[in-house]
């Protein structure tokens, strides 16, 4: 009965009830919908016509440009009503989520998991509430899939046409410049491509040139704002100061700069550049912490439990809501993802060792730098549902087997 509920057509069905039921929530439950630096910038935009944070201190790359310039579009459309538009169209374009997990797992002839994790994403309390968050997450994870999409057609065989393949590089580019994270895991994928001679060296050349034509106006104008090479976004210390302060860290003993000295710190902002403000936050991390390396250590240990199970301003927060929501859910995923990789060790060796790499690659920047935000995890959680679905198929299919040997 479940199986025959479980096809393309009820996919799509569901995926289409679940954006009503997101727009609905969003017009008539949500209390408020507020946006910090991407939305400061995107106000900026339309208002000065300037990619800035801070008006009195130029020019930023505090962000990557794709989600302020996004912002921009509702606001400069809707005025004051222009974040609800932007939840709205974000809700809107989580539809597509979980057809394109689909059509990803479909590359590999595994349709039956990519309708189960796409009925899973759909399931998913966080996904279902983030439409209404004004944070980069809510695009970035559709651009990636479509990326992922590309890629995988390039990988099993389907040689893509030039016009494809720049459309491929042009996707590339839009994807670097909505998350920095992902740069690593996709390069190195980008690669293989060439390698494994999935993709022959002229359009793989064309691949990357376009990727490069298209990021690079971004790099020019930072040299040109800050008159030195920033090849992606400014804060790097901020990051790695940020996981020593009450605010970002869950242990006491890692707490090492003081309430009263971060929020002296944070009013700063608004008066020294943001490049400063680096020197500024690694200055802060060497009085704190003396370079010891414990300190880094333990704080990355924390981070790494954090990212995986709730950032530390939710940690004591026991409201029901959060507690079935976020917390028991997300231990029931890790714990399944956990043993679904060793079911997949098993099948396909490749696509364990490529999973360990995708984790590893969404998981070291927040180790080293700090895990307060939920949306970090959102990033690639769909990932894990795909797990999820792998090992409920795997074990549906040997119960039918030892059902049918009877």
């Amino acid at each position: 009965m479940i199986k025959k509920l479980l096809t393309y057509k009820n996919l799509c069905l569901v995926s289409g009830i679940t954006v009503i039921l997101k727009v609905i929530y969003i017009i008539i439950i949500q209390e408020n919908i507020s946006g910090i630096e991407d939305f400061t910038i995107a106000k900026n935009i339309v208002k000065y016509h300037q990619f800035s944070e801070f008006i009195n201190l130029g020019g930023t790359a505090f962000k990557l440009p794709i989600y302020p310039y996004f912002l921009s579009f509702f606001i400069w459309l809707l005025g004051a009503k222009g974040l609800v538009g932007v939840a709205i169209f974000q809700a809107i374009l989580s539809f597509f989520l979980p057809i394109l997990i689909f059509q990803i797992l479909k590359t590999f002839s595994q349709d039956n998991i990519g309708i189960l994790a796409g009925f899973l994403f759909l399931l998913s309390p966080a996904y279902f509430l983030y439409s209404a968050s004004i944070e980069a997450t809510n695009i970035f994870i559709l651009i990636l899939l479509i990326w992922l999409l590309l890629y995988f057609k390039v990988w099993f065989g389907n040689q893509l046409e030039i016009k494809w393949t720049i459309i491929f590089g042009a996707i590339t580019a839009i994807l670097f410049l909505t998350q920095v994270i992902i740069v690593p895991l996709a390069v190195i994928m980008m690669l293989g491509l060439l390698i494994f001679k999935k993709l022959n060296f002229q359009k793989f050349s064309i691949l990357v040139f376009t990727a490069l034509l298209l990021y690079s106006p971004w790099v020019i104008r930072n040299y040109y704002v800050f008159n030195q090479i920033v090849l992606s976004k400014t804060p790097a210390w901020q990051n790695i100061y940020y996981g020593f302060t009450p605010n970002g860290q869950l242990l006491d003993d890692l707490k090492l700069i003081p309430m009263a000295r971060d929020h002296y710190i944070y009013q700063m902002r608004d008066e020294i550049d943001e490049l400063n403000m680096e020197k500024i936050y690694k200055n802060e991390v060497a009085k704190a912490t003396q370079w010891k390396p414990h300190y880094f250590i333990k704080k990355a240990l924390s981070n790494a439990f954090c990212l995986y199970y709730v950032p530390p301003k939710y940690f004591s927060d026991d409201s029901l809501v959060l507690l079935l929501g976020r917390k028991i859910y997300v231990v029931l995923v890790n714990l399944i993802s956990l043993i679904s990789l060793v079911f997949l060790y098993k099948k396909s060796k490749p696509l364990f060792w490529f999973s360990l790499l995708f984790f590893a690659n969404f998981t070291f920047p927040y180790v080293v730098g700090h895990a307060a935000n939920m949306r970090f995890k959102l990033d690639f959680e769909w990932y894990q549902l795909i797990l999820i679905a792998f090992f409920l198929v795997e074990i549906s299919d040997k119960y039918y087997k030892q059902k049918s040997a009877f």
